[in-house]
């Protein structure tokens, strides 16, 4: 699809190419000097094949600033997310200029239709790729819901990701979630039958992986049994640390910046060693610990900030980034939307290629459909204002300006006005627009506006999956549930 793009893309950043440097050097020190733990015999000998020095019995590596570098030799600058379609409208740009939205995800979410608070099920993982299916600002999808508790949880991965595939075309990002046994060889085939086979996979990969290292300084052996699924499918992966300043990392921004990139660093080298030219970008996702409570904070000033800072890392490297902006507000009120806003236009002005964030809150703990149609504006607000203001002979208009003006004249009229309104102004679907008194005499709240759009979007919004592909998932996912707990699988279907 077809990311927001504009003279401020990539245009604010928290550190200067000087402190770039200065991080690269702090970080490569932590990796040279301190090196990284390895859980993972397998992961000792990626990095002993890359040339890092691997102490106790494969326990420890240490990773110097040569073998570092020359890992970025072999990545892209720039790769594709596939859309499943034929026409290339859902394919997401990454490291091109173009900014991208995509959903985040909750364990609960608000019944649109009652109002509920409840925990996420299957049905939901339907509605809300649905809803993302149908959103023009929605470029791609993170997980439908957190988890479904309606399903067991040996396979409970596999189901979610089968009704993401089942309802829409768009591209999708995938985190590994129970760590059950069969769960990383079931969802390349979930992801393969959604493609069309195999090879059409790695040709299209519409999946993008996450991997992630594990603070402090540890190289984590689930993900890197992620690390060979997701490079032997051949779908680029996003390596980060998920570091919590004040907790697993410094409570300073600088120092969290420093530990993030150096374990970075450490995944870039290891994907690199296994799969030297494998497409991989940067991740901005390091909250603080709030020391009131212990929890994670989101929806602080900081986290977008130090996730600005990765973005320009990434540059530095010549790597694309992505980065999550969900906020901490549990409800869908004024707390919800200014972290939201603030947090994605600082993404947005750092160049940040994919940002997921719409419609949800509390730390990944909630969802709510009704918000994610606000969300979807806001992203249009967003992508206007990285806009900025193109100058060019038509724009400047003067021809205009000298005919029109002086007083009495008007703009109305003119076909210049016709011609350009609509390239240059948004128009909001949801926002005010009213006179004052009309809006006081009776009006809707946005959250109901919403919630209005999102039920017409449920009750009408066509899926674009064939039906045969939507039955050999529907084949695959009760071959799994037979095996896994000896039970006949009932998909939900579309109320």
């Amino acid at each position: 699809m077809q990311g927001f793009t504009g003279k401020l893309v990539g245009s604010t950043f928290p550190i200067t190419e000087a402190e770039c440097v200065k991080v690269h050097e702090a970080a490569v020190r932590v990796l040279e000097e301190g090196g990284m733990r390895c859980d993972d015999p397998r992961a000792a000998e990626m990095f002993k094949k890359a040339g890092c020095e691997v102490e106790n019995n494969g326990e420890l590596v240490k990773i110097p600033e040569r073998v570092i570098m020359d890992a970025f030799k072999k990545c892209p600058d720039r790769f594709k997310i596939y859309g499943r379609d034929d026409t290339g409208e859902n394919d997401v740009s990454l490291g091109c200029g173009e900014v991208h939205f995509a959903t985040v995800t909750g364990r609960y979410l608000r019944d649109i239709r009652t109002g509920e608070r409840r925990k996420a099920t299957r049905a939901d993982a339907v509605d809300g790729t649905v809803m993302a299916d149908a959103l023009d600002n929605v470029h791609g999808l993170y997980k439908a819901v957190m988890w479904l508790y309606d399903e067991p949880k040996i396979c409970n991965s596999q189901m979610l990701v089968g009704e993401m595939m089942k309802y829409t075309e768009k591209s999708m990002t995938w985190v590994y979630n129970t760590g059950a046994e069969h769960e990383i060889q079931d969802l390349v085939k979930i992801w393969q039958i959604a493609a069309g086979g195999e090879e059409a996979l790695k040709k299209k990969p519409h999946v993008l992986g996450h991997v992630i290292a594990n603070p402090p300084r540890v190289i984590d052996v689930n993900y890197t049994s992620w690390i060979i699924g997701f490079c032997d499918a051949g779908l680029p992966v996003t390596v980060y640390s998920a570091l919590m300043g004040g907790a697993t990392g410094p409570a300073t921004l600088a120092g969290m910046l420093v530990q993030a990139i150096a374990e970075t660093l450490a995944l870039v080298v290891q994907v690199q060693s296994y799969k030297p030219g494998h497409p991989l970008c940067f991740c901005g996702f390091n909250p603080a610990m709030d020391m009131r409570t212990g929890l994670w904070q989101f929806g602080n000033p900081e986290y977008g900030t130090v996730g600005a800072g990765v973005a320009a890392m990434a540059g530095f490297y010549g790597v694309p980034c992505v980065g999550f902006t969900i906020n901490d507000a549990c409800d869908t009120d004024e707390q919800a939307a200014y972290e939201s806003a603030l947090k994605n236009y600082t993404y947005a002005l750092s160049g940040i290629s994919l940002i997921w964030d719409i419609g949800g809150m509390a730390g990944f703990n909630y969802v709510d459909w009704a918000h994610m149609c606000v969300d979807n504006e806001v992203a249009s607000f967003i992508g206007q204002y990285l806009k900025g203001i193109r100058v060019d002979d038509e724009r400047l208009a003067v021809d205009e300006i000298l005919k029109v003006g002086p007083l009495p004249g008007s703009y109305l009229k003119e076909r210049h006005t016709r011609d350009w309104y609509r390239k240059e102004f948004l128009i909001p679907e949801l926002s005010n627009r009213d006179f004052f008194e009309s809006w006081e005499r009776g009006h809707t709240e946005l959250l109901e506006k919403g919630r209005q759009k999102a039920l017409k979007i449920l009750d009408t919004h066509s899926c674009p999956v064939p039906v045969e592909k939507q039955e050999e998932i529907n084949d695959y996912l009760a071959f799994i549930k037979k095996r896994d707990v000896g039970e006949k699988d009932t998909p939900p279907t579309r109320g």
